[in-house]
Order: C-alpha cells, then structure tokens, then sequence
C-alpha cells in the first residue's frame, strides 16, 4: 500500500519531484559532509590549524544563515528559473575559486558561498517551491525530495574518494564545477519547464490564501518559539556528534573504521524513515508525528553512554538517521499546516536560517564540553535532558496545532 501510495505520487508529479529530489541532491555540494573529505588537503594546503580551519568555518557557516533568513523570501517573488540559475552559477563559481584557493580570506569566501548555496539556498528554493505546488500528499512530496540528501550521504562519498585519488583534490573540484553546469542546470531547467513552475504561484482558493500568516505574524505567535528548540536540536545533535566522532572513537576505544562503515546504515534508515514519514504525515497530520522524533535521539545517545561494544555504532547511527530522516518532512509540511503557504518561503527561510546557525555552533558547543572535561557519559545525558526539556515545550502548544 505504501509503495502503491508513492508510485501513484510519482506518475502524477514527477517533474516536480524530481525537480526537489535533483536540487537537494546536488546541494550536497555545499554540506557538512561533503566538504569535510577534503578537510585534511585543505589544512595541509593552507597551512591551518584544527582551530583555525574550523573557525573559518563555524563564520562562513553563521554568516550564511544570517543571509538566507534575510533574503530567503524571494522564493515567494521571484520565479524558480531565474533563482536556479543564479545560484548554480554562484555554486560553480564556489568549485572554481576551491580549485585555487590559496589564502584563509579566499577559503572564507569559499565555504560561505558553499553553505550558501548548497545547504542554504537549494535546499529551500526546492522544499519551499514543492511544498507550494504539491497540493495533496505534501508529506510524501517532501519526503521523496528531502531523500536526496540521504541517497547523497550514502554515494557521495565513495565517489569523491575516487574522484581525489584520480583527479588530486584541487581538480576535483573543477570536475565538480563542470557537472553543475554541463548536467544539473540544463536538466533542472528541463523539469522546471515540464513542471510548469515558470508561473506564478496561485493556491487553491483565494480564501485559503487571505488567511495564510506572513513571517512577521510567525514571529509573534508563541507557538512557533515553543516548537523551534524541538526543530533544531535533531540537525544540531547530529551535526554535533559527526564533527567531533574522534571523541567517541577515542572514549570507546574504535577503529575508525567502526564508525565509518555506519555511514551506510546511516544514510539507508534516513531515507526510510523520510519515506515512511511522509505516509504517516499524509494520514495522521505532522503535529502527530513530530511527538515521536524525540524517541530514536535520546535512545541513540543512550546507547553511546551505555553500551561500548562495536555494534553499537550502527546501532545509534541508524536510531539518528531515523530521527533526521523524520525531521524534514514533519517540520516543513507543519509550517505548511499551521501558516498556509503563500509565504512559505520567507517562513522556510527564517527555520532554515535558524538551523544552519545552530550547525555552526554545534562543533563549538560540544567541543567545550570536551575541553572542559566532560565524559562521553556526561554529554550524552545532558542531552537527553535537553531534549526531554525541548519535548516538554510541546505540552502546551500541542493543542493548539
């Protein structure tokens, strides 16, 4: 029944899913996770230090949420064509300057434009764009789109291993830079053309639209701010735990191969849960489903307290995966469920600004816990008792959405 669901979702929308699934897709360009394969080449080559390439980092990182948050509303104005060639051009350019990239300033640029572009503007011209036009099954539209970062987690980096030890790391980007321009954006511009997304946005009805909440009207509703910390702490636990792995490998005496190999196991049960997450979305609405994503973090980091045996890796790789899996869908379609969509794009951009910001801090955060001389244990705990704090927000607003 699930697989029919979807099938049915796809021969009806394809043009627009695939048009998210390859937007998303190639924003992997700009994620954590991608560029940090080419960490150790960058430091080496710059001559960095630990603190010192992660600082450039942690500013481009903020200095692009601030930005996205500030201008991510043209999505609601400006038609999705123009916007995609804007961007993949700025993104091209990012690859080319890598390619060249001599100086702290020059990398400072690089990464903005890469956080930017790729995990910034993408990502949102994409979800905001098929949240608007999907207009049944938004759970499952989301969700399908959302996987293209989850299929990029698992191929990506096999591929850019291959691709540095054949081309050198430099040069790869340059190939990088060429499949931007040479395959995403004459394929992204052919499924927006087949998607009819040229023009304007108009909803169903011109009432549901005069009802729908602008940015500033989010700001002000207190429900929003009782639903953000619960929203933002998924991406910024496992933002948190990826960067600093090393402490983890360390306090439980790991191969580094340990947690590597959970990667794949990682990015499977991510999509999963992104799949399945839509369906139940689409039945039960997301305010249903957003409750449960508490449970596989504070159960994973359970395990990374408790249990020091190797299996645990994958174990508490895949309980995060399906906690971030379930993420996405819930939280874009329940903006969508709560504010109406005509300016979902500006609302999308204030969240997606928001959790960039807090990725940023993340590697920060939990480095000073380290720093100071807190146990592996003790981090763990005091993050289920975050998040137990987080859920507890819930108790009051839920009704009310």
């Amino acid at each position: 029944m699930l697989a029919r669901s979807y099938a049915i979702l796809i021969k009806n929308q394809w043009p627009l899913i695939a048009f998210g699934f390859f937007s998303i897709f190639f924003g992997n360009i700009g994620q954590s996770f991608f560029i940090s394969w080419y960490g150790s080449s960058i430091k080496d080559a710059l001559l960095l230090s630990d603190a010192t390439y992660g600082g450039i980092y942690a500013v481009a990182t903020m200095t692009s949420s601030v930005l996205v948050i500030t201008f991510g509303g043209v999505v609601d104005r400006i038609r999705v064509d123009k916007l995609l060639v804007f961007f993949s051009i700025l993104l091209t350019t990012a690859c080319l300057l890598m390619y060249s990239v001599d100086s702290i300033i020059g990398l400072l640029i690089v990464f903005f434009l890469l956080r930017f572009c790729g995990q910034g503007f993408l990502p949102h011209i994409a979800q905001a764009t098929v949240i608007k036009r999907a207009e049944q099954d938004k759970g499952k539209a989301i969700s399908l789109v959302g996987s293209g970062v989850a299929l990029g987690e698992v191929v990506l980096p096999s591929l850019l291993i291959a691709l540095i030890a054949f081309l050198g790391w430099r040069e790869s980007w340059l190939f990088i830079a060429a499949a931007i321009l040479i395959i995403f954006l004459p394929f992204i511009l052919f499924l927006v053309k087949k998607a009819d997304l040229k023009q304007p946005y108009s909803g169903a009805s011109h009432a549901s639209n005069a009802s729908d909440a602008s940015r500033r009207h989010v700001i002000k509703d207190w429900r929003f701010w009782m639903i953000i910390p619960l929203a933002l702490i998924t991406p910024f636990l496992v933002t948190g735990v990826f960067i600093q792995q090393d402490f983890i490998l360390d306090a439980k005496h790991w191969a580094p191969s340990v947690l590597a190999g959970s990667f794949v196991f990682y990015g499977a049960v991510h999509w999963l849960s992104s799949v399945v997450s839509g369906n139940l979305i689409d039945k039960y609405r997301s305010r249903n489903v957003l409750i449960l994503i508490p449970i596989p973090l504070i159960l994973g980091l359970i395990v990374i307290a408790n249990v020091h045996h190797p299996i645990a890796a994958p174990l508490f790789m895949c309980l995060f995966g399906l906690a971030i899996g379930a993420t996405n869908p819930v939280i874009n379609t329940l903006w969508a469920e709560m504010y109406g969509v005509s300016h979902i794009g500006a609302i999308r951009s204030l969240v997606t600004g928001m959790m960039i910001l807090s990725t940023a801090l993340a590697p920060w955060i939990f480095g000073v816990m380290i720093d100071i001389g807190w146990t592996l244990d003790e981090v763990a705990y005091a993050l289920i008792g975050l998040i137990f704090s987080f859920s507890l927000l819930l108790v009051p607003v839920y009704p009310r959405i």
